[in-house]
This record gives structure tokens, sequence and C-alpha cells, in this order.
């Protein structure tokens, strides 16, 4: 069995003296999609930030690919992580290229300059389904769901082995929304990218992982494949979140 890409080993995080994370342990095998679902201030964001280094636990260890998070350097760190979020982030006053280029760019890497530059940033549009001719284009003239696959091509640039997305599909309307989760979806199948995902929709959380995480209060109420949570949810909390999975079903 192949080493956990990422693992939380008895991890704790508070804030001014409101614990947000209680004792988390969890691993990622390479390749899987965890989605991670809870109500606001369960600790589903604090857990994505304890992966790339933007916050440290009180207690606890975080590995990722075997290396303590709080003994490796950041920057070295998140250039093997790319980074999406519900606001997306693009710089707007760079083109779409430009925003796509940025972290490869600042990291030294090789072939983001020039021809180079622009052909890598049409190919990652194309893969995020978009047309490759708006890469000259400036993040305004872009709808909302084009910013947020343009957000993901930037996540992907410097091919990142990990990526945290923060609910971002959640600033779109839903027909945009399920496009958007059927190219996430395509994305990973051929990539083999390991994916952390952030959600408030039990049915995306449940459409897109491998395995779902469901958190509250900052303790895990069950974490198991999909089919798993709908056939045997762990605990009252799931089981309402499963019964709400299914009325939206049936009134679609």
């Amino acid at each position: 069995m192949a080493d956990p890409v990422i693992r939380f080993e008895g991890v704790s995080k508070s804030f001014g003296g409101q614990m947000v994370l209680k004792d988390l342990s969890l691993e990622a095998a390479p390749g899987e999609f965890l989605t991670i679902i809870g109500r606001s201030g369960c600790g589903k964001t604090t857990a994505l930030r304890l992966v790339n280094g933007l916050l440290s636990p009180d207690s606890g260890r975080v590995l990722v690919q075997g290396r303590d998070v709080a003994q490796t350097d950041p920057v070295a760190l998140r250039r093997g992580i790319g980074y999406a979020i519900q606001s997306v982030g693009l710089f707007p006053h760079m083109t779409v290229e430009k925003n796509i280029a940025y972290v490869p760019s600042i990291s030294g890497l090789p072939g983001w300059t020039g021809r180079e530059r622009r052909e890598k940033a049409q190919t990652l549009l194309v893969r995020v389904g978009l047309d490759p001719q708006l890469a000259a284009r400036y993040p305004r003239s872009l709808s909302g769901g084009q910013r947020q696959r343009v957000g993901i091509a930037r996540a992907l640039a410097a091919e990142p082995e990990i990526l945290l997305m923060d609910e971002p599909f959640g600033a779109v309307d839903e027909i945009t929304r399920g496009r958007l989760q059927d190219e996430l979806l395509a994305l990973h199948q051929a990539s083999g990218i390991t994916v952390f995902f952030v959600t408030h929709d039990i049915g995306e959380a449940l459409k897109l992982g491998t395995r779902t995480l469901v958190l509250e209060a900052g303790e895990i109420q069950q974490c198991a494949p999909p089919s798993r949570i709908l056939d045997a949810p762990a605990t009252p909390f799931v089981e309402a979140l499963v019964c709400r999975s299914r009325e939206f079903q049936i009134r679609a």
C-alpha cells in the first residue's frame, strides 16, 4: 500500500480559546479525491490551511509526502500544492495568461517565458474547458464561471501533486457548477492528482469524492466512500445530511 500523501496526526487548533479542530487524525492516499463537508466553523478551511502551512497546529503534526509541514520551508512546500478558492483572487491588472503563469514564473520554473508561457497557459485553459484565446483577456471581461476555471488553471500551472480547493464553485450558478464539477472529475481522473475539496453542499461532496469527510465541531463524524455515507451514516448528524441530499434529489 502506498504511503499517504497527507497525514494528520492528532491535530488540534483553536482560535481565541475556541477549539476548531479536535485531535484530528486522517490520511489521504495518492490520487485520492477527499471531499470535506460540515457546517460553517467546523474546521474545514482550517484543515486545508494546515496542509499548505498557512496555519500551524496547536498540537499534533501535519505531514505532506512524509515531511512535517512545521519543519518544511513554506515556499518549497507550496510549490507542490495548488490552491483554488471561491473568491478566485485573480490579479485584475494581469492578463489571464500572466495570472496562470504567476506561480511558475516567480518560482523560476523553466519554460514559462515568452511563447512557451503562452502555449502552456493556453493548454491549461483547454484542460479546464475554456477557449485558449481567452489568455489575452483580463479577468474583468470574464464571467464568474470563466474566472473560476482560470483559478483552477492557475492552481494547476506548476503541476502540483496536491490540489486544495476551498468552495471553488460556491459563487457560480447551478448549471455552471455542474459543468465545473464534471470538468474537475475528468481532470482528476486524467492526472491522478490528490485533491482536498471543501464544500457546504452534500450533493457535491458525494458526487466528487472518492471519500467524504464529515466534520462537526472540529471532530470527524464519518470518513468513508460516498456509497458508505449514503447506506450507513455513522451518526445522527451524518444521517441528517444524507436525508437532506435525498430530499434535494427528489426535488430535482
